[in-house]
């Protein structure tokens, strides 16, 4: 399936680093229809063979929205690993579990395929960001939630942990019985959910284990571990977040857990003392593929190279540059040390001017094409 990439980068300056993070969003094209997403990634550049956790929104919500309230951009930040935010067509995913075209459980035939979105979003990934295929993960809120069910379900060959919250499993009986009993493959999973939750009923509303009682971590755990529901509880914060132990991780068993969030309703949780970005990464960072292919990791796509990409002359300056360079510039950018963008204008087909600047340090940033682009400092004197 062919690919088509368009993307958006912002580059966020400190005076310690140039860069501390970057932020922007792409689109390709899957299924015939084009396909959004938001991202974070950590540092002056994006590094080759980084882990992905790909966190999907709630019904009537956003990439951008959930990138907002979720906390992975600081976690992405201190863990070094790409936040990557997709976007659902009509900001609803097609969570349903089956084999039919469309979505079955919302009576819409003509329904984007989310599973083969996903599919091609790590592909375009793996393509031009060289991520590390081995480490992607899933997670979401509510429908997102859902929709991390049904990646579990659907494509555990690319995904290798996930981690629902607020959410369960959706989609027809006679096809996911079928899986759980004929074809199934064991996969971690981290679910989140509060015990109050009005709108998604909590996994174990009596609080106690029973047999093949709290769906859909009893389908998740038994064909993994042997155990129908679980076997101990933990305390994660004393009072307020607990975990429910399905199987326990060993060298042959995925970890299926349940942490309750004591006293949370549907939305995503907020407790003193539990960061469920952090804990989600920790939990799904412990596991990796073995089967899929590995991202090339030739250089050329997001590659920093403040060298040789261009030539800045005169540095210092008055205020008048000039680039010299032998690839095609998209974009030039120039930022001063607390990250504000200062207007420039172009002179010739080389020579630039910094418009009304005082003297100081400068950044200036230049977008090649296939994701390319250097930074380089320039003195105004």
């Amino acid at each position: 399936m062919k690919l088509l990439k368009s993307l958006t980068i912002t580059t966020l300056i400190s005076l310690s680093n140039i860069a501390l993070a970057i932020d922007g969003t792409g689109s390709f094209t899957s299924g015939g229809i084009t396909r959004t997403f938001a991202y974070h990634a950590p540092g002056t550049s994006i590094a080759s063979n980084l882990p992905v956790m790909l966190v999907y929104h709630g019904d009537g919500g956003s990439g951008a929205g959930v990138k907002g309230y979720s906390g992975f951009d600081a976690v992405a930040d201190a863990q070094n690993f790409i936040a990557v935010y997709p976007d659902a067509i009509a900001t609803s995913w097609n969570r349903y579990v089956d084999n039919v075209p469309g979505d079955a459980g919302l009576v819409n035939p003509g329904a984007p395929d989310d599973v083969q979105f996903t599919s091609d979003l790590i592909s375009y990934l793996c393509t031009n960001y060289h991520i590390n295929s081995h480490k992607v993960y899933a997670t979401g809120h509510s429908a997102g939630g859902f929709m991390a069910y049904c990646l579990a379900v659907q494509l555990s060959s690319k995904i290798a942990a996930f981690a629902p919250v607020s959410a369960s499993l959706w989609g027809d009986n006679a096809y996911i019985t079928n899986y759980f009993s004929t074809s199934y493959v064991p996969v971690p999973i981290y679910h989140i959910h509060g015990d109050t939750d009005g709108t998604v009923s909590y996994p174990d509303p009596d609080n106690t284990p029973v047999a093949w009682g709290e769906w859909p971590l009893s389908g998740f755990s038994y064909p993994n571990c042997g155990n129908d529901t679980y076997i101990s509880i933990s305390s994660i914060v004393a009072g307020s977040v607990s975990k429910l132990n399905f199987c326990l991780p060993t060298a042959t068993v995925k970890e299926v857990s349940l942490v309750r969030i004591i006293g949370g309703g549907h939305g995503w949780p907020s407790v003193g003392g539990y960061n469920p970005a952090l804990s989600i990464w920790n939990f799904c960072n412990s596991y990796s593929l073995t089967s899929t292919a590995i991202c090339s990791t030739a250089t050329g796509v997001d590659t920093f190279s403040s060298n040789n990409e261009f030539v800045l002359s005169p540095n210092p300056s008055s205020g008048l540059f000039t680039i010299k360079t032998n690839k095609t510039i998209s974009e030039i950018i120039v930022y001063d040390v607390l990250g504000n963008k200062i207007n420039i204008t172009q002179l010739s087909e080389n020579s630039y001017s910094l418009n009304n600047t005082d003297k100081g340090v400068y950044f200036i940033k230049i977008s090649f094409e296939y994701n390319r682009y250097s930074i380089k400092k320039i003195i105004v004197e």
